[in-house]
């Protein structure tokens, strides 16, 4: 399928249990059409890190071919996030005196300040992923967003670092070129999720995102408009999962099953006592557990991923400092009643976060599972500007040729 003038973009998610893709086309005034989301299996990770580039490449190439067959388009280019127990946040900040005679602040000046700012001391094993502007400020007065232009003799700027393993940021890298996918950029997931499902007033007055993924859950305060501190707990939803396999002595696909089907977060939202039937390792013999157990076995490992999520929380201040609440989104926080036992535990409003930014969105697609790679399409139309790929066509098949020819020669 030919497109002739129509800007799109892709964004890629690729999480511990799934692997979710999504093509956009972007209209006038960054107006986001989905076209189509994809999703499969992943394989090769465990905890958002990558420990098999092969199966991991094959996941995502099996995951844009869908996307392709559905939306007719070729993709050679994707918005990506990241995330993975490596991920640290670091804010830092730095002054300089503006160069110019007349103190107009240049965007050379920007960039001294920023690189200056991003000065900081990290271990050989890890390196700088991406930065985050926070605010500038101009002769002490503070909440500027971009300086360049304005008068002042004193320039300072407040940044926040994202710090990742190298060799994290390497096999991502490793697997998306096994399958000739050039990546636009590479984005930590938090700042995807909240352009699909904070508001504006929740940024600025100061909100926690808690984006709970399969393998991972990511602990994102927002203040001012950005991010203020954020940190990666090894822990999700397996981490329910593994627990009902291991209590009810059962498998992981069947306690999956189990967990889909009869769970919820707290023994309390079940009128009853129905019986479940539940098959062994081996899945020769059935037995019959009862789903207020079911219910009690979910609704400890909740608590205490809340005891966890409280803990990062304290490390950043305090819950007064978050008058916007809790936003609880991600694939693990579709399990019924998990906001409602998150909010009684903290004591503070949790919404679900939906990714209800995007207009138009089909129902099917309004689910918390989808917030980061729907938000991946609109930070990529915001910031990185539409890709048109009817030009991107001919210099992608030049691209794909010649990393075919670099692997057969190497």
């Amino acid at each position: 399928m030919r497109i002739r003038k129509r800007n799109m973009v892709a964004g890629l998610d690729i999480g511990t249990s799934t692997i979710k893709a999504a093509l956009a086309e972007v209209a006038l005034g960054q107006v986001v059409s989905i076209l189509g989301i994809t999703q499969v299996g992943s394989s090769g990770l465990k905890k958002g890190n990558i420990v098999d580039i092969e199966g991991t490449a094959k996941a995502i190439d099996n995951c844009l071919n869908e996307l392709e067959r559905l939306t007719g388009v070729e993709i050679y280019s994707a918005l990506l996030g990241f995330s993975g127990a490596s991920i640290n946040a670091v804010n830092n900040r730095a002054v300089v005196a503006v160069g110019n005679p007349g103190y107009e602040i240049t965007r050379d000046d920007k960039e001294r300040v920023l690189q200056s700012a991003c000065n900081i001391t990290l271990p050989p094993d890890k390196i700088i992923m991406q930065t985050i502007e926070r605010q500038y400020i101009v002769d002490g007065y503070d909440g500027v967003k971009d300086p360049v232009g304005m008068v002042g003799s004193r320039l300072e700027a407040e940044i926040t670092i994202i710090t990742a393993a190298a060799a994290a940021i390497q096999n991502m890298q490793r697997s998306t070129a096994r399958i000739n996918l050039e990546v636009d950029k590479l984005v930590y997931n938090p700042l995807l999720v909240s352009e699909s499902v904070l508001l504006p007033a929740e940024k600025e007055m100061g909100a926690v995102l808690i984006d709970l993924g399969a393998g991972t859950t990511e602990v994102t305060l927002f203040q001012s408009g950005s991010i203020l501190h954020s940190s990666v707990l090894p822990l999700g939803d397996e981490y329910i999962t593994r627990d009902l396999a291991i209590v009810l002595k059962t498998s992981i696909e069947e306690a999956i099953r189990v967990k889909e089907e009869y769970g919820v977060a707290s023994p309390g939202l079940i009128s009853g006592d129905k019986m479940v039937a539940i098959k062994n390792v081996q899945g020769k013999e059935v037995k019959q557990v009862s789903q207020q157990v079911i219910a009690e076995i979910i609704n400890a490992r909740i608590i205490e991923m809340a005891e966890m999520i409280y803990a990062e929380i304290k490390r950043y201040g305090s819950l007064e400092s978050v008058p916007g609440g809790m936003i609880l989104t991600g694939g693990g926080a579709e399990l019924a009643g998990t906001a409602d036992v998150m909010e009684e535990y903290l004591g503070i409003p949790v919404r679900l976060g939906m990714p209800e930014n995007i207009q138009g969105l089909p129902t099917e697609l309004n689910r918390p599972q989808y917030a980061a790679v729907l938000g991946g399409v609109i930070y990529a139309a915001q910031y990185k500007g539409a890709v048109n790929h009817e030009d991107k066509a001919l210099s992608g098949i030049v691209q794909k040729v010649n990393y075919w020819l670099k692997d057969l020669f190497s």
